[in-house]
């Protein structure tokens, strides 16, 4: 098995320098015949008026779902006294499910979970109770973070304090997971180019039929240069194609299902990098094994259907090649999104054009080359 792989790489490595040469004359004849009309529209496209934004990722805040009415107490209150406070009075708070703990100035000090204050003695003191260790968040913090916050400390509520520590209130259980079903929502509607509350969205289709060419266009040019490359590539090894024309038969099945891997991967790296602190090296490690499994088994299933329709080493060359794509098409499903998350984007621009001509490109030079090593 080494030596095999020794091989795929060698040969990829030989098929991969012609073809990166002969690609790059392709790119820039290519890039010559767009000249200054793809220079315009890329202009057109980077005025701020035309930017495409979801205007409640950007400008929503904690603030807006923060409940001021919660229950407090001083730490040194005992349990007997808050709950004697507390009685009868909870239809007056908007957040029971804590009760927040602070100094005399209201500083934050910790919270004690109304389970725990309900089974304490009397006369124990709210400090010994409470959990000091908190995270909290700010008024101008967007509500992503209050998620992740809930999430990473597996509290009910969030608190929410302003510049000095001062509790201002708390953005409760039902509010955040409301907060990550709305987010969830917007960013798959953006991975298929839905975009509400935008002016964009309407003139994509009441517009200007000048100025939707203008939106439209850069992204279907990207699409149009990778089919370009694509030829150019798949061209590249002529010779093999000619010597045998089964070899082409499997490409369009590589293809979708390394460009489906890759697009599972991107819908769960979009969702997830927003609630993730996990190192993207840990995650790519993992991506990177769930692509090999995954080739794996359906290079397990398509074998025997090719090895009894073709020949073996045909059969082995498409397994392989599976094997490899996969891999690759998860890392890239991830990276993507995890690049424009760093660049400060949103992560679901990730999917769509790119992603799509990277992971088609990456696999019909996997597949050709293999091919090339083991069936010829």
């Amino acid at each position: 098995m080494v030596n095999i792989i020794e091989k795929i790489g060698k040969a990829l490595q030989e098929q991969a320098i012609p073809a990166a040469q002969k690609l790059q004359t392709i790119v820039s004849d290519v890039a010559a015949m767009l000249g200054e009309k793809v220079e315009e529209i890329v202009r057109e496209i980077n005025k701020p008026s035309q930017l495409v934004t979801r205007a409640k990722k950007s400008t929503d805040r904690a603030e807006n779902h923060m409940y001021s009415s919660v229950s407090t107490a001083l730490g040194d209150e005992t349990v007997a006294e808050v709950r004697r406070r507390l009685s009868g009075h909870t239809a007056a708070f908007n957040s029971v499910e804590l009760l927040f703990v602070t100094d005399a100035d209201h500083r934050l000090q910790g919270v004690v979970p109304l389970s725990k204050l309900l089974a304490a003695t009397p006369k124990m003191a709210i400090n010994e109770l409470m959990n000091s260790n908190i995270t909290s968040v700010t008024l101008a913090d967007h509500p992503e973070q209050v998620a992740e916050v809930a999430l990473t400390h597996q509290i009910p509520a969030v608190p929410v304090v302003d510049d000095q520590g001062c509790l201002l209130g708390a953005v409760p259980a039902h509010t955040v997971f409301k907060l990550m079903r709305e987010d969830h929502i917007l960013d798959m509607e953006r991975m298929v180019g839905i975009w509400r509350n935008s002016d964009q969205a309407l003139s994509a289709i009441e517009g200007d039929p000048l100025r939707r060419v203008v939106d439209r266009l850069p992204w279907l040019i990207v699409g149009t240069v990778g089919c370009v490359l694509a030829t150019g590539l798949m061209a590249t090894f002529e010779s093999t194609l000619r010597t045998d024309l089964a070899v082409a038969f499997f490409i369009p099945g590589i293809v979708y299902l390394a460009d489906a891997i890759g697009t599972q991967s991107e819908a769960i790296a979009v969702r997830g990098l927003s609630f993730s602190s996990t190192p993207i090296q840990q995650l790519l490690k993992g991506e990177l094994k769930t692509g090999l499994y995954l080739g794996i088994t359906l290079a397990l299933l398509v074998f025997p259907f090719i090895w009894l329709a073709f020949n073996a080493s045909l059969a082995f060359a498409v397994s392989v090649a599976l094997i490899c794509a996969s891999s690759i098409a998860t890392s890239i499903g991830l990276l993507l999104p995890s690049i424009l998350s760093r660049l400060g984007k949103d992560p679901a621009y990730g999917s769509g054009p790119v992603a799509t001509i990277i992971q088609d490109l990456l696999s019909l030079l996997i597949y050709l080359s293999v091919v090339s090593l083991l069936v010829f």
